[in-house]
């Protein structure tokens, strides 16, 4: 009976230490936001290990990585970039302490808005200016598709033998994809109140796709003047705009106060929650007023 419990114990010591390797040979994937998260498990599955480098909060326009998230980063197969303003130094100072590891920009290929112009916002009109454009690009379907179709490229030279596995859940993600484009399109077409205010221009590509116009609330990537803010709840009241848009990164008093002088409820939205169909469905319903 001895014998028999210390060869059951060895052989389920084997088979523990045989799925630990397994699992310890899975490659780590970084990402610097959850959207992505969301898109690389889609297309990877349970192949890849998915790390996030922003924290629920975080604003991105400010973060700053830790030591340890540099060195966790420095011991990753991939990297996987959308064009945010810490990335550069940090795949830098991740690349230093590990040439091997290999960085992909999701976004290439994409002509983002405001590409090559100043380091500011332009708030009236939600245009984010960087010296690479605006990277909010997970916000319209159209640009997600492209992400998920680079994503995928670069998966194939890590992971060859997955090549297969990878272009069909290209294709199904694709189409969920697209669908939620499509639900988001009919809930939206019937509108006839077309100006949404907001208060950090995140939003402008999913503006752009759905024929939406902006008024942004934060002005040159601080908080509004009183002058900036009197034209923006001028124009909004002009529109007739009945709900305002912040986001839990920003401070949201100067959102409380434009939407008080409008009457406006104030709606707090997350463009960082990894749950993309979630997301998408949300603006488009508080849009349309549920």
């Amino acid at each position: 009976m001895k014998q028999a419990l210390k060869l059951a114990c060895g052989l389920g010591a084997v088979l523990l230490s045989a799925w630990t390797a397994g699992a310890a040979e899975r490659p780590v994937v970084f990402v610097s936001i959850a959207p992505q998260a969301w898109l690389v498990k889609r297309l990877a599955g349970e192949a890849v290990e998915v790390q996030t480098l922003l924290t629920s909060g975080a604003n991105p326009h400010t973060f700053e990585p830790t030591a340890r998230q540099v060195k966790s980063l420095a011991g990753a197969s991939l990297y996987f970039t959308v064009g945010l303003p810490f990335e550069v130094s940090l795949a830098s100072r991740a690349g230093r302490l590990n040439p091997a590891l290999k960085v992909t920009g999701m976004d290439a290929g994409i002509a983002k808005r405001g590409a090559g112009e100043h380091d500011h916002d332009h708030g009236a009109h939600g245009h984010v200016c960087t010296a690479g454009g605006d990277p909010h690009i997970w916000l319209a379907p159209q640009l997600m598709c492209a992400m998920a179709s680079n994503t995928v490229a670069a998966l194939e030279q890590r992971m060859p033998e997955q090549r297969a596995a990878l272009q069909e859940r290209l294709g199904r993600s694709v189409a969920e994809i697209l669908a939620v484009d499509r639900e988001v399109r009919a809930k939206l077409q019937p509108l006839t109140l077309r100006t949404w205010v907001v208060y950090h221009p995140s939003w402008g590509y999913f503006a752009e796709a759905y024929g939406l116009t902006l008024q942004v609330i934060e002005e040159d990537g601080k908080a509004p003047s009183a002058r900036h803010l009197a034209e923006v709840i001028r124009a909004a009241q002009t529109a007739g705009v009945k709900r305002v848009f912040t986001e839990p990164q920003y401070d949201k008093r100067p959102a409380q106060t434009l939407a008080a002088q409008l009457g406006a409820r104030l709606d707090v939205i997350d463009p960082l929650q990894e749950e993309w169909p979630a997301l998408m469905r949300e603006v488009a319903s508080k849009l349309a007023g549920e």
